[in-house]
């Protein structure tokens, strides 16, 4: 297994928010990269395909969009789409599920980028060696 070695924080913070999981990915762990990144991915795309784009829609969600944004320049091109193509969903229990699974996804990034952000400054500790007995 290799070994993880120090980071800038500051650097595994903002890859984490450009591409979920690419903070851990430069922290060495990557595990947990691809587990993350791939979690967050899912949640954000589940959302979409049910709630559509207007479940991500500074418009029609100012407050839910201020947690929605820590999904990252995804959700930014995602709001600029909805707000060219201005969809006209009526309220439904799908678009409510759709617009709870983007959040979700967001809230959950938020945890990833703060432990990319805390682990990227300690390198995984190397494993004691036994001791032999004399």
């Amino acid at each position: 297994m290799a070994q993880a070695t120090a980071k800038d924080p500051g650097v595994a913070l903002l890859w984490s928010w450009l591409i979920p999981g690419a903070g851990h990915w430069y922290g060495g762990r990557r595990g947990r990269a691809a587990l993350y990144g791939a979690t967050v991915a899912v949640l954000f795309a589940a959302g979409l395909v049910m709630g559509g784009l207007a479940c991500v829609s500074v418009a029609g969600h100012k407050w839910a969009f201020l947690l929605q944004i820590f999904d990252g320049p995804l959700t930014l091109a995602s709001a600029i789409l909805s707000r060219l193509a201005r969809p006209e969903l009526p309220p439904s229990r799908i678009t409510d599920l759709g617009l709870t699974l983007t959040l979700a996804s967001a809230a959950f990034n938020v945890l990833v980028m703060a432990d990319a952000y805390f682990l990227a400054d300690t390198p995984d500790a190397p494993e004691k060696a036994e001791e032999a007995p004399a």
